[in-house]
């Protein structure tokens, strides 16, 4: 393939179809597991806050170590790194499928989040940079189109292979799906060009980034085990900051940075940053928190869970495009705009679910949820290119990207968190208000039941069988309770993304700085 091919339209859609085809792969596998929370918990027998770390292992993985990744692009070539990272998922996604201990699969998530975070930066890269200037939003919103079919997918998907298969087969799916994506990288794309300088990377600054990250998460993912007020949580929330701290230090001053900060100073970039996390948040909060609500309040199957849930995901694949396409053509502020509100619109009606309402009450909050994601991430995708330099690319990528998976596991782990700590002090207070007297032996155990992912009769074994319903409907409440202040917190970083957009984000529907982006490769 000659060089100029590379920036044609036919080379465009030849890219859209080869990264496409990771970015569906990665969005599947992403909703899947969400349903197969259940049918783990029910084999392997963990509690919540260790099976939460399926979830935000991965994202928590891929968010600290795709910035240095970045970096690898530069010194590797985009191609060569693409298959490294595709390599290293296929290992994680063995790994989490053979075994049955929880420590296993969650090295195996953990595996699977560091080759998604060395393939994403230059995968985004080669799109926009491939694409002519009138057809960038386009390119992103076709490619969050295949995201948002993804994630329509994977509930889908999940709870027909769970049901026929098995949940192992959630992840040995990866395998022949990530190798197919491997043979068209490997065929059609072109061999990158050597740089024309030398480049390294700080393995000091990288190491620090990535441990400091993982240290302040892992402290707030344990805070319901430790408490507020626990010597480790503290220790470790203290060892991750200064962790931070000191990679900012020595970064700051190395010769090859690991985060250019000349981003920090660019307030459009800063802003779709701050934008994307709060965005990435409230995604990630939908797909964990509303899928517990329909498989634990609700009652439904995972099959059930995943068909409900392409009232959300379709609607995410069908605008984007259209989205995509506004974006080359008006002010960007207008559909990132919109799509705060429906978001905004969607998460307020979420936060009124109960145990009684109406499946088109629930699919209607799902539909707005996706319109506005839909309508949000090739905004937002397009918005972040067109703020840095073409020399900042594979690097300001990787940082957008580390933005979102922040928000991805904040989302996770606060949320899990918070709905068993609010839930607890609910069902106390509830107990107390219906006048229920339990030992302290059965207050643990019916106290105990708000951590876990189901919650059945068989966990009030050894209580009066006309006592039961009655505990499961208080407990019940009590997660909604938790619910309800979960879907507020969203609601009120969405405000937030909203704020930042209007006052930094200020671009036309093409600009220089885009075309030259695309004339340079």
């Amino acid at each position: 393939m000659q060089p100029l091919a590379l920036s044609s339209t036919r080379y465009m859609w030849c890219m859209l179809l080869t990264i496409g085809m990771l970015v569906f792969l990665l969005n599947i596998d992403y909703t899947a597991v969400n349903l197969a929370l259940l049918p783990i918990s029910e084999e392997i027998n963990c509690d919540l806050n260790s099976l939460q770390w399926l979830l935000s292992g991965y994202v928590l993985t891929w968010g600290a170590v795709v910035v240095p990744a970045g970096r690898l692009a530069d010194l590797y070539g985009r191609k060569n790194v693409l298959i490294a990272g595709l390599t290293l998922f296929i290992l994680g996604s063995i790994l989490t499928g053979a075994f049955n201990h929880i420590n296993l699969l969650i090295g195996g998530r953990i595996l699977q989040g560091i080759g998604a975070a060395v393939f994403t930066a230059p995968g985004m890269s080669l799109i926009f940079t491939s694409a002519p200037p009138s057809q960038q939003g386009l390119a992103m919103g076709v490619i969050s189109s295949l995201a948002g079919f993804g994630l329509a997918t994977g509930p889908t998907f999940a709870g027909w292979i769970i049901k026929s298969f098995g949940w192992r087969w959630i992840f040995y799916i990866n395998i022949p799906l990530s190798l197919l994506v491997i043979f068209v990288i490997f065929h059609l794309t072109p061999k990158d060009e050597t740089s024309s300088f030398s480049l390294k990377i700080d393995k000091g600054s990288a190491l620090f980034l990535t441990c400091g990250l993982g240290s302040f998460m892992f402290a707030l993912n344990q805070i319901e085990v430790w408490g507020v007020q626990g010597f480790w949580f503290w220790g470790l929330l203290g060892l991750g900051c200064a962790l931070l701290i000191i990679f900012a230090l020595r970064d700051k001053n190395s010769p090859f940075q690991t985060f250019p900060y000349t981003l920090l100073r660019n307030k459009a970039f800063m802003s779709t940053g701050g934008a994307i996390f709060g965005t990435a948040y409230c995604f990630s909060l939908i797909l964990i928190m509303i899928a517990l609500y329909l498989q634990n309040t609700l009652k439904m199957s995972s099959l059930e869970t995943g068909y409900i849930f392409l009232a959300m995901t379709l609607s995410v694949g069908l605008l984007s495009p259209i989205s995509g396409k506004l974006v080359d053509l008006i002010d960007i502020r207008i559909p990132l705009m919109s799509a705060f509100i429906l978001l905004f619109s969607a998460l307020l009606l979420m936060s009124f679910f109960s145990e009684t309402t109406s499946m088109v009450f629930i699919l209607s909050a799902l539909f707005l949820a996706g319109l506005g994601i839909g309508f949000n991430f090739p905004a937002m995708n397009t918005a972040m290119f067109r703020t840095i330099e073409p020399a900042d690319i594979n690097t300001g990528s990787a940082v957008f990207v580390m933005c979102a998976m922040l928000g991805n596991t904040l989302a996770i782990i606060v949320s899990t968190n918070l709905i068993v700590m609010l839930g607890r002090s609910e069902l106390t207070t509830l107990l107390s208000q219906h006048n229920i007297v339990l030992t302290p032996l059965e207050y643990e155990q019916v106290i105990s039941i708000i951590n876990k992912v189901e919650h059945t009769a068989q966990q009030l074994s050894g209580f009066a069988e006309d006592k039961i319903p009655h505990l499961l409907h208080l407990i019940d409440l009590a997660f909604l309770n938790g619910l309800r202040m979960t879907m507020w917190i969203g609601m009120g970083l969405t405000l937030l993304s909203t704020i930042l957009v209007c006052k930094f984000l200020k671009l036309k529907a093409t600009t220089p700085s885009a075309q030259h982006m695309t004339s340079h490769f």
